[in-house]
């Protein structure tokens, strides 16, 4: 049972790490995978 607690506590922690990283990066994926020659 313990390390079931350690587990989600660790998943909990990844996914708020995870969310503040991808809020701090500003580029959309329109303006990554864009090209000169694609429309979107």
């Amino acid at each position: 049972m313990k390390s079931f607690w350690i587990g989600s506590i660790a998943a909990v922690l990844i996914a708020i790490v995870a969310g503040a990283v991808l809020n701090t990066v500003e580029t959309t994926s329109a303006e990554k995978f864009s090209t000169s020659s694609t429309r979107l």
